[in-house]
């Protein structure tokens, strides 16, 4: 009987990862749909090319840059508890931070591998922002910009960092008691990253779901 729920445990992290991948891809692929569509639909009425440079600085719409700064803190915290989820503990992939025998026995090993994650993904960040005028569309930092977005929604964004602030709690709790396994705390901090996933790509889902009415 234990193996048999264990069984259904593994498989249900296993149908959330996939959810999780599933949420962040078709996001990315709906938000280069909409740019593209926006895009089209003004050539059309104006009958003729729009420069997309010109396009681009048309269509932003300036979010703030308190909400801007949260919404970057938020992406930047999504990657470091995916991160602490599947790369600390070798809960999917044989490689893992326990591999790392200094960091590993380090007290504050896990600040460190949380720093170098999140400095890792703001370079990676950074580093589209440096994209051409013409390829704003895959700027993160702007991504807000060709949304509306309610106040409501904006609140949302900033408390995914708190969930995803518990994530991580939960994935570092899994590193302290390894080569022991909790899988509710493993589900639970993956649940998290959902819920937090979802809500950062949900003006992404909601200009989609608009344009098709």
């Amino acid at each position: 009987m234990d193996r048999i729920v264990q069984f259904l445990i593994e498989n249900l992290f296993a149908e959330g990862t996939i959810a999780l991948v599933l949420v962040l891809t078709i996001a990315a692929a709906l938000h280069i749909n909409n740019i593209k569509n926006v895009y089209k639909l003004i050539g059309i009425l104006q009958k003729k090319t729009v420069d997309k440079s010109h396009f681009y600085k048309e269509m932003t719409v300036s979010q703030g840059s308190n909400f801007t700064a949260l919404a970057f803190a938020s992406w930047i915290m999504l990657f470091v508890a995916i991160a602490f989820l599947y790369l600390l503990v070798p809960t999917v992939h044989s490689v893992s931070f326990m591999d790392i025998a200094e960091l590993a026995s380090n007290p504050f090993g896990f600040a460190i591998f949380g720093i170098a994650v999140g400095l890792l993904a703001a370079v990676v960040i950074f580093f589209l922002d440096k994209l051409p005028s013409d390829m704003r569309v895959f700027k993160l930092t702007e991504l807000y910009s060709f949304y509306a977005i309610s106040k409501g929604t904006k609140k949302m964004i900033g408390l995914t960092l708190v969930a995803l602030y518990g994530s991580v709690a939960l994935s570092a709790y899994v590193g302290t008691i390894y080569p022991d396994r909790s899988m509710n705390a493993q589900l639970i901090s993956l649940a998290l990253l959902i819920v937090s996933a979802g809500i950062l790509v949900m003006p992404i889902y909601k200009e989609a779901w608009e344009a098709r009415r």
